[in-house]
């Protein structure tokens, strides 16, 4: 999204001329600059009672029909932790236990999209039915080692470092 106007005045934005901010858009009456600051995302790979992992198929843009994992934005005034477990259950209706950080990576929401900070956990799911919600179109229950190649960055980053630790264990 481009910014052009200051909210708080509406003046248009200039670009600041010096300082540690040269170049942002600003007010010229000093109200507002404009920056850019990543999303914050939290997903997780989820572990089930017999050592599988839940992929999950996306049903929607960026990266309709690719894989990738339960997740999603963090909401303004939520911890990441509830974050990831509210989605885990609006996508699959499943309720992780054990969730853990084991890493953080930026990434973009798609091909030239919002630049994110992505929170990645591992967790255990108990058996249970999985109801996929429309954002998801299919769920697959796979070994790490096989684990199909994830649409996002910060995802494809998390799972090579599970495979390295895996390795080194």
């Amino acid at each position: 999204m481009e910014f052009r106007y200051c909210p708080a005045c509406a003046e248009e934005l200039r670009p600041i001329t010096d300082g540690h901010d040269a170049g942002l858009p600003a007010c010229p009456d000093g109200h507002y600059v404009h920056y850019e600051n990543p999303a914050v995302t939290a997903f997780a790979f989820l572990r089930d009672g017999s050592g599988r992992y839940l992929a999950l198929r996306r049903a929607h843009a960026p990266a309709s029909g690719e894989w990738d994992l339960p997740g999603g934005f963090v909401d303004a005034g939520e911890y990441p932790e509830e974050t990831i477990r509210r989605e885990i259950t609006e996508e699959t209706g499943l309720h992780a236990s054990d969730l853990e950080v084991f890493g953080a990576w930026t990434g973009r929401y798609g091909p030239g999209g919002k630049w994110t900070v992505d929170i990645a956990y591992h967790g255990h799911c108990p058996d249970g039915e999985i109801v996929l919600s429309p954002e998801k179109s299919e769920f697959a229950w796979v070994e790490l080692e096989d684990f199909p190649t994830p649409a996002f960055n910060s995802e494809r980053l998390a799972l090579r470092k599970l495979l390295t630790k895996r390795m080194k264990t």
